[in-house]
């Protein structure tokens, strides 16, 4: 039904929206990975299925549904003038419904040409959830930036792993022994490094707010310094738990009951913290990267 490979990441999009943005993201993410891993149904299902069937088929497989949002993507109407997203046979619409019922799926906005994210009261019911879930946004003026930061989140849901199962069994049995004896010769430098040290410095945010991370009495102490203000307006401990820096910061000006709860890992190459943040009364998790490079 499908073209035959594995994807794990299902690209939702309307083709008049953002067609040009989905080739984009699927031959970046391409060339990431080392590999083909979006669904895109252009070139994705093979001529003669079941159109519908496969994009049931391929959100259900997937391991991240991204939804892309271009400019028109809320207000692109139908023949007879009304909005598309209203209707119940709309394609996006069934698509992100499914992703969103689907438990053992991600789902991320990612937004282009400017747009911005829709109110839930502006989407259907069956699908206002999106509205509350962090996005991640692709500027034309950075974009090498922002697809890196857009594949570390991919990575921290897993992405990426997937390649493993693709291989012969014989090569799987190689390319083992390889990372195991990588591995082992690195052993004494990985333990060298897993000190408070690697952790601490400057880490940036992509909206321009940065943590200043630094030792303190034995433990990490952050300070978030809003990009707007300038001034330290989060702070709080942090502390490494099984290889994960988790992190409780608290509102400098105002009294809360609640923390910022992070849960952070180093990137392979130590220049990017990937995972996620909630606040301690929600449940709800979102995306969160950090790299030592201001971006520009």
């Amino acid at each position: 039904m499908l073209d035959g490979m594995e994807h794990v990441i299902f690209l939702s999009y309307r083709r008049v929206d953002t067609s040009g943005h989905a080739g984009r993201i699927s031959d970046d993410l391409a060339r990431h990975f080392g590999r083909s891993v979006t669904f895109r149904d252009i070139e994705s299902i093979t001529a003669g299925v079941d159109f519908v069937q496969a994009l049931e088929q391929a959100v259900h497989a997937a391991r991240v549904c991204i939804v892309l949002i271009g400019d028109t993507w809320l207000t692109e109407t139908s023949a007879d003038g009304a909005r598309r997203l209203d209707s119940p046979e709309d394609h996006v619409r069934r698509e992100i419904e499914m992703a969103l019922n689907d438990s053992g799926l991600k789902v991320i906005p990612v937004l282009v040409e400017g747009a911005s994210m829709p109110d839930e009261d502006d989407l259907p019911v069956s699908i206002g959830r999106l509205a509350r879930l962090q996005a991640v946004e692709l500027s034309e003026s950075r974009w090498d930036y922002d697809m890196a930061r857009l594949a570390a989140v991919l990575e921290g849901f897993g992405v990426g792993r997937e390649l493993y199962r693709r291989l012969p069994h014989w090569r799987l049995v190689l390319s083992l022994v390889m990372v195991l004896a990588v591995a082992l010769s690195g052993l004494y430098y990985w333990r060298s490094m897993m000190g408070l040290e690697q952790y601490t410095g400057l880490w940036y945010l992509p909206n321009g707010s940065y943590w200043s991370v630094r030792e303190k009495n034995g433990r990490l102490w952050v300070d978030e310094t809003h990009y707007e203000s300038h001034q330290v307006w989060q702070q709080g401990p942090g502390e490494i738990l099984d290889g994960e820096l988790q992190v409780a910061l608290e509102l400098v000006f105002e009294r809360t009951e609640f923390r910022f709860l992070h849960r952070l890992r180093l990137s392979a190459d130590r220049q990017s913290l990937v995972g996620s943040v909630r606040r301690s009364d929600r449940s709800i998790e979102h995306p969160e990267v950090m790299t030592r490079r201001n971006p520009p």
